[in-house]
């Protein structure tokens, strides 16, 4: 199934001022990704952040790299507007490598408008799932990063939302929630792009929720409703919330419902022509 990013556009300009009171997963699986940045020797002087969101990674890149620039890179406008209030002055392109330490450019990670290997440090967390075709995305981010420089990120994995999956295909036979790559697809992809040394793992995170009309709202207000085109009414449709809701009585846990997430990290290099891997790294934990 295809993507319709304008689909997903709308969802996520329509949350963007609610993201950050509602993205507590993203908030933590950032910081997750943060600590294993901790361990990586690298001093960018140019860092990207995809699908950046609200720009909520750009005070913890401050405190980290001093005097670096930052791009902002993020498909939803309204999400860069966010962004931009957390920040002193408006930047656009053209101040890039003037004076301004924060830029702010709105267009799509599947065709990256730098130059070829331009960035030093290209971070992506929770936002690759999104892509059409993650191997074009892999090869655009390749592309700009300079040699020597370091692909970091974090997506969701095949379990995420596996409660809501199971609920709908045993209702529907429809896909409401989003498929996503796993952990060795996206190694081989990494491989096949030309990136070194990738290493990968996963964990699984698990949201409770009190009500299940609440957990259907941080899904909504994160701009993370379903977004196939097949997919006419997608997870918020009303005629099937409340078959959801009674299905979902099942997994329900000491008063609570669940909402499970698996989430990969990874991270590779773009090291010279001559250094070839043909295997990477998958670590058990």
């Amino acid at each position: 199934m295809i993507i319709n990013k304008t689909i997903k556009r709308i969802g996520f300009n329509r949350a963007a001022i609610t993201y950050d009171k509602h993205a507590v997963l993203q908030k933590q699986i950032s910081k997750d990704l943060f600590d294993r940045l901790s361990l990586i020797k690298i001093d960018p002087n140019i860092i990207l952040d995809l699908g950046s969101g609200t720009g909520e990674n750009n005070s913890t890149f401050k405190s980290i790299y001093k005097n670096k620039r930052i791009i902002n890179y993020d498909f939803s406008e309204r999400m860069l507007e966010q962004a931009k209030t957390k920040e002193k002055g408006l930047f656009g392109l053209k101040d890039l490598f003037g004076k301004c330490k924060v830029s702010y450019i709105c267009g799509d990670i599947e065709e990256l408008p730098f130059a070829k290997n331009l960035i030093d440090l290209v971070w992506s967390s929770s936002s690759i799932q999104w892509c059409t075709d993650l191997n074009k995305t892999l090869s655009e981010i390749k592309k700009s990063l300079n040699f020597g420089g370091l692909f970091i990120f974090s997506t969701f994995g095949p379990k995420t939302l596996n409660e809501l999956s199971n609920i709908n295909k045993s209702l529907s036979n429809k896909e409401t929630v989003n498929k996503f790559h796993d952990m060795h697809e996206i190694g081989d992809m990494l491989i096949s792009n030309g990136f070194s040394d990738p290493v990968l793992d996963s964990d699984i995170y698990t949201l409770t929720y009190s009500n299940i009309d609440k957990l259907f709202l941080d899904i909504k207000n994160i701009g993370a409703t379903s977004s196939y085109k097949s997919d006419k009414q997608g997870l918020m449709g009303k005629g099937h919330l409340k078959k959801i809701s009674m299905e979902y009585e099942k997994y329900k846990q000491s008063g609570l419902f669940p909402a499970t997430y698996e989430v990969i990290f990874g991270h590779a290099w773009n090291m010279n022509k001559n250094h070839n891997f043909k295997t990477f790294e998958i670590k058990s934990g």
